[in-house]
């Protein structure tokens, strides 16, 4: 089997998360990726926890399998390098601020100009157009603008922030994405292109039910906890034992069965309970009467007992029970050098995945004559 991206040479220009996840997702699956640091290095190199040999553990993670060189953009011998590399590369990933790189002689059409086949992708916290488009952003930032913390949070709120970056990931799945559907065009075309990505509108797109309540209904919208704000029961119940198990009941038919395995068929005709809409609307109610039926088991045995009817449940595990579960599926994988980190969330059949370690600081640099005239 061979790697899928086998041949397509990435520049990565970017820094911390967004850029650099998109970069390594093509690294992952096969690209040549080849970041570009400043000599100081990314920031992310100081993110710990560190390993003993005192490498972020971070960096690690969002750099593997890429070949790292340090080029000063400020200079004149720094910017020939880059324009090099342009010339010689089919994807530019990149998270300046908008007007950054321009301003260091490489605006999007002067890209395209050296390399007209060249997908070039800016990341960037609000688009490189609009009023917003200079305004600096982390995903703090836009978890905050985007309404995100706005939903998430204890019922009635206050919001609070989503416990990963989720505003620089999504951004980064939807830029490795439009990269892969521009080279699919430039199959056809022989053309590259820019790709404009937006923390704040990637964000903001997978809203899913709260943007089409926002859109199409007056309800107030508001943090539900661990319960869905529109079906129910769907949430987190407390077993006969105190622990919480995660049960999600999102159709009429998996409520019929609810309501059979737990001896409550009063439930099905009981006013409020008629459709998934009714019973989203008395989520509170309908949560004690599950939670009074659950009083007679202990946690184990819920999840026996409606698996077994198959309903979708599963217990509430912390972050070091999650990676143990996973390790039948190779999630979490060993590289080189004994480092373990964790695999993407894609298994392929037909071609294969490799891990190298993250490059150390300029490890690559003396490649970088070789990369421009080869």
């Amino acid at each position: 089997m061979s790697l899928a991206l086998d041949g397509v040479r990435v520049l990565d220009l970017s820094r911390v998360l967004s850029g650099p996840l998109c970069a390594r997702i093509l690294a992952d699956l096969g690209a040549e990726v080849i970041k570009v640091e400043p000599p100081g290095g990314d920031d992310s190199r100081h993110f710990g926890p560190f390993t003993e040999a005192g490498d972020s553990t971070y960096f690690r993670l969002i750099n593997r399998n890429k070949y790292g060189v340090t080029l000063d953009l400020k200079t004149d011998e720094g910017r020939r390098k880059l324009e090099g590399l342009i010339r010689r590369s089919d994807v530019l990933v990149e998270n300046f601020r908008p007007g950054v790189l321009a301003r260091l002689g490489f605006p999007a059409d002067e890209l395209l100009r050296l390399n007209p086949g060249l997908i070039a992708v800016s990341v960037s916290g609000f688009g490189q157009t609009g009023p917003l488009a200079s305004r600096p952003a982390y995903d703090l930032i836009v978890q905050a603008m985007s309404g995100l913390m706005s939903v998430t949070g204890p019922d009635g709120g206050p919001g609070v922030r989503v416990g990963i970056s989720i505003g620089d990931i999504v951004p980064a799945l939807y830029a490795a994405v439009g990269v892969l559907a521009a080279l699919r065009e430039r199959e056809r075309t022989g053309r590259g292109q820019h790709l404009d990505v937006s923390m704040f509108e990637g964000l903001l797109s997978v809203f899913e039910s709260n943007a089409m309540r926002a859109l199409h209904t007056d309800e107030e919208i508001t943090p539900t906890g661990a319960h869905h704000a529109v079906s129910a029961p769907y949430g987190v119940f407390t077993a006969g034992d105190g622990r919480a198990v995660a049960i999600g009941v999102a159709s009429d038919s998996l409520f019929e069965r609810l309501a059979t395995v737990l001896g409550r068929p009063e439930w099905l005709t009981a006013p409020g309970y008629g459709s998934d809409a009714e019973r989203g609307h008395n989520r509170e109610r309908l949560r004690r009467d599950v939670e009074d039926a659950l009083a007679g088991m202990d946690a184990e045995e819920v999840q026996r007992v409606l698996a077994g009817a198959g309903i979708p449940c599963g217990p509430v595990l912390d972050v070091r029970e999650a990676l143990a579960l996973a390790e039948d599926r190779d999630l979490i994988v060993t590289e080189p050098d004994g480092f373990r980190t964790l695999a993407g969330g894609v298994r392929t059949t037909g071609s294969v995945t490799e891990f190298r370690p993250a490059p150390a600081l300029g490890e690559h640099d003396h490649l970088i004559e070789g990369w421009i005239d080869g």
